[in-house]
């Protein structure tokens, strides 16, 4: 009687670890791509929650409304934000005469990363 070993082929075992690295290639960069993903949206949310903390604090009256253009940083979170306040006269265009108001343009970025890299913008108004 012929005896016959049972096992795998070296050419067997070379697919499948060659499926095994492919798989396992794709899932390393499906999970790096996640957390960059995530990292970048946790910077744009409380880059808008500091847009909107400073938008807040110019309709209280916190700060003061003059024209003109300031700028500075604040801290939220883990992160360091410089920003950019933008504050003209707006005169808004109705059927009936409005009052004139203060528009306040906001604009948020990671300190480290500069202007160029801005991460969120709002605009609110405000009376004088």
């Amino acid at each position: 009687m012929p005896c016959r070993n049972k096992g795998f082929t070296l050419l067997e075992v070379l697919v499948a670890l060659t499926i095994l690295a492919v798989a396992l290639a794709a899932l390393i960069k499906g999970g790096s791509d996640h957390s960059r993903n995530t990292l970048y949206l946790q910077e744009r949310t409380l880059a808008h929650w500091a847009g909107q903390n400073l938008l807040a604090e110019y309709e209280a009256g916190m700060r003061p409304l003059a024209e003109g253009n300031r700028s500075g940083d604040v801290t939220m979170g883990p992160f360091r934000y410089g920003y950019q306040v933008s504050i003209s006269d707006y005169t808004p265009e109705a059927p009936i005469p409005l009052p004139a108001v203060k528009r306040i343009d906001i604009r948020v970025w990671l300190a480290e990363q500069g202007e160029q890299q801005q991460r969120a913008s709002v605009v609110g108004f405000a009376l004088p």
